[in-house]
């Protein structure tokens, strides 16, 4: 394992994540800039861990189909590996991918946390600040890891399921990693989210920084994701209402506002759609960590499924994010009624979003035979969506726990298509004796003319990734994935 520099990068970072580099998941090497000794230091560290290079998971849901040609003329190879859910999807000498990307921020917030404290200038009450917001970024962070590489949380088997290395300092001259198991990183984001919670800032001034509202609503989604779903609300519903403290504009857009002359989404272009690329001033963007996307602005061989396009209602006005045609081709239409994601620009945030709180809100309310309130949260969401005509709940499905889940389940995947959030729900719903039925096992190529050109079927234990082969290659010791 190289030495890493010990200095801090600040405008750079971005830049230096988006590069391939030497082959050690810590090793950033950033040279000639300035080392952080301040408090003020240290907060302008955490104004650089913008950007995460993390595209793999975007196309390995079940929401998606490909189209040949474009499938493989336009797509990453890594990308077409994730589609048709391959062991490997990197090459062994590929070391840009998400547990590099993921990694090299984690040893920047550990350098927050372990140090901050002692930094000069500020008050106690600053660093304490900076401290937790790092604690809370690094809970994403694990969040997102043990999301690719643990398997999914299972309360049965979760303490000897392996995940990824706890590494809590930035010690460069760490060469062996052990990996912990699936209830200790879980342990660790409860514990950092809960201890930071209380130091951060109630107002949110700044998307790209981590808010009390943002930790509370990552911290319900963890708990979510652990089945927990009656620790998961209060945390939810604690989010939402700290929204009201914002400075800046933040909650649901009204879809068919913004989409007239105008509105947040307009001018639309005939080539990418409506104008939502901006991330910065999303007001949907809780915590905002980007991530390239080209698979919901101009990639055209991966799209939305029949089976999933059907899911929208007619005035849907997310149907305006979605075009029956390949990129800047209008002769030419999908078959089946598949359906390709545009309009969000380059990138999507991975991190905490408005819509994700509320719809995992709704879920929990009607997990824990709250229906009323789950239809109600799902009614006032729909609203912002589509016309009240069709925002309603029908009656059937209103009163029956089962039919209302299920129904929410699939508002989440009309509300994030092509951009992870599915693959990320299948992996907890795998291991749900009620909701497992609901997760899909195939990946279809089709041709233009609708010919179904091949097939790929997803195995269990592929969802969960494999270690990366240059990172279990430097640790031969490191247990891999099935």
């Amino acid at each position: 394992m190289g030495l890493l520099n010990r200095k801090y990068i600040y405008p750079f970072i971005a830049l230096m994540l988006m590069s391939a580099c030497k082959k050690d998941f810590l090793e950033v090497n950033p040279k000639g800039v300035l080392v952080a000794e301040k408090t003020a230091d240290y907060d302008q560290l955490l104004n650089a861990l913008t950007v995460v290079p993390i595209t793999a998971y975007q196309v390995t849901g079940d929401e998606v189909a490909g189209v040949v040609p474009y499938l493989t003329g336009e797509t990453l190879p890594e990308n077409q590996k994730s589609f048709r859910w391959e062991n490997d999807i990197y090459l062994p000498d590929a070391t840009s991918m998400e547990w590099t990307a993921i990694m090299r921020v984690m040893y920047q917030y550990n350098k927050i946390i372990n140090e901050v404290m002692n930094a000069s200038g500020g008050s106690e009450a600053q660093r304490q600040s900076l401290k937790a917001e790092a604690r809370a970024c690094r809970a994403w962070g694990y969040f997102m890891m043990v999301n690719f590489y643990g398997a999914p949380y299972n309360e049965a088997t979760a303490a000897t399921d392996l995940a990824v290395p706890k590494v809590l300092t930035a010690d460069v001259s760490q060469t062996k990693f052990t990996r912990a198991t699936v209830k200790e990183i879980y342990d660790l984001i409860v514990e950092d989210l809960t201890g930071a919670i209380p130091y951060l800032p109630t107002a949110l001034t700044n998307r790209i920084r981590m808010s009390k509202p943002a930790a509370e609503g990552l911290l319900g989604k963890v708990y979510a994701f652990m089945g927990q779903y009656d620790k998961a609300l209060p945390q939810l519903n604690a989010a939402i209402n700290d929204l009201a403290g914002a400075s800046i504009p933040i909650g649901l857009y009204d879809f068919q506002k913004e989409l007239t002359p105008g509105g947040a989404f307009t001018p639309v272009s005939p080539i990418t759609g409506p104008t939502r690329g901006n991330l910065n001033i999303d007001h949907e963007v809780l915590f905002l960590r980007r991530t390239l996307n080209y698979f919901t602005y101009v990639f055209s061989g991966v799209v939305l499924n029949s089976k999933t396009a059907a899911l929208y209602l007619p005035g849907d006005y997310r149907r305006a994010f979605l075009t029956p045609n390949p990129l800047a081709d209008f002769t030419h239409i999908y078959p089946n009624g598949m359906l390709r994601a545009w309009g969000s620009g380059a990138a999507n945030n991975a991190g905490v979003s408005v819509p994700d709180i509320y719809l995992l809100r709704a879920e929990c309310k009607s997990r824990g035979n709250d229906l009323a309130g789950a239809v109600a949260d799902m009614e006032a969401f729909r609203n912002k969506r589509m016309p009240a005509g069709e925002a309603a709940i029908p009656a059937a499905i209103a009163t029956d726990k089962v039919a209302l889940t299920t129904f929410i389940l699939n508002e989440r995947i009309r509300e994030f298509p092509i951009q992870g959030y599915r693959w990320f729900d299948m992996r907890r719903l795998s291991v749900d004796p009620v909701y497992k039925s609901t997760v899909g096992t195939t990946h279809t190529v089709y041709d233009m003319t609708g010919a179904v050109k091949s097939t790929y079927t997803l195995r269990p234990e592929r969802l969960t990734f494999r270690i990366p082969l240059y990172i279990a290659n430097a640790n031969p010791d490191m247990p891999q994935n099935p």
